[in-house]
Formats: C-alpha cells, sequence, structure tokens
C-alpha cells in the first residue's frame, strides 16, 4: 500500500488526494495517515516555496500562478530516498 501511494504521487502532475487514493486504492483518510508516515520518514517532502516544485514545473507556462496548493492542501513530491525505495520493488 505504502509504494501504490509513492508510485500514485510519482505518476506525473500533481494529483489531488482523492485521485492518489483512488490509484493507491486506499480510502482518503487512510491516505492521510500514509502520508503522514512517508514524510516523517523521509520518503516524501512538503514544498514550501516555489525552488521546491518538481524539475517539470520549471517549463510550467501557469507556475507563478499555480493553484495547485490552494486546491490539495499540501503538495508532495518524492525524495530522492523514495525514488530508491520505488526502484528496489
Amino acid at each position: 500500500m505504502i509504494k501504490e501511494v509513492l508510485r500514485a504521487i510519482n505518476g506525473g502532475g500533481l494529483p489531488r488526494k482523492r485521485d492518489i487514493a483512488d490509484r493507491a486504492g486506499v480510502q482518503e483518510s487512510t491516505l492521510e495517515s500514509i502520508i503522514s508516515m512517508l514524510s516523517s520518514k523521509g520518503y516524501l517532502k512538503t514544498v514550501e516555496s516555489a525552488s521546491d516544485l518538481p524539475s517539470g514545473c520549471a517549463r510550467c507556462p501557469i507556475r507563478g500562478g499555480c493553484m495547485i496548493k490552494a486546491q490539495t492542501g499540501n503538495v508532495y513530491v518524492i525524495t530522492e530516498k523514495g525514488t530508491k525505495l520505488l526502484e528496489n520493488a
């Protein structure tokens, strides 16, 4: 279940929590707990500023006015540690 959440987040774009939960096959309330655990263990990090956004966002024409954070509450990106966990799956 944990790797499915990472895969859903890593799947491209910045999906809504409901989309991540659907892809991972969990309920949104369960997803919140999994995201919290993944963050605390260093597999995910919360985007705090534009410099923390994924590199693909640099080419996005609406980067400066992106409403993703407002829509989702938080934006998470997978850390190098999270990427390694997925590669070893």
